[in-house]
């Protein structure tokens, strides 16, 4: 199978290639890797997790429409929150991104990202 990497303007790709990569499309599968909310290299909302949240979301959704899909395509999700609190704000804006009942998901709390400020990093895999 063919492994394809998928690329947003928006959305940097890791300077180190041994990292791996933002998106990639095997098949008829999508893995989309934890997106933060930046945009263009500027972090979105800082100190809000529903705006973090939204954005996250809206990362994915922009690789996984760019891979050939829609959010409908979605079938999983892991949701890493620094703090657990903001589990009503992760799920508000989930809410306004699926159709019910929505992707399975996985909520971790307590998480420590790379970045300051960071409050929310979502993952995805998608079957198209």
């Amino acid at each position: 199978m063919v492994r394809q990497t998928v690329t947003v303007d928006t959305i940097g790709e890791p300077p180190d290639k041994r990292i791996g990569s933002q998106c990639i499309k095997s098949g008829n599968q999508v893995f989309v890797s934890g997106q933060i909310a930046y945009l263009d290299g500027t972090l979105v909302g800082a100190g809000d997790p529903l705006k973090q949240c939204r954005q996250c979301l809206r990362n994915i959704q922009a690789f996984v429409e760019k891979a050939g899909g829609t959010m409908d395509n979605v079938v999983s999700l892991n949701i890493f929150l620094s703090d657990i609190r903001f589990r009503e704000a992760s799920m508000e804006a989930r809410a306004e991104f699926f159709n019910a009942p929505g992707p399975s998901a996985t909520v971790v709390g307590g998480a420590d990202f790379a970045f300051p400020d960071l409050l929310v990093e979502i993952s995805a895999i998608a079957i198209l």
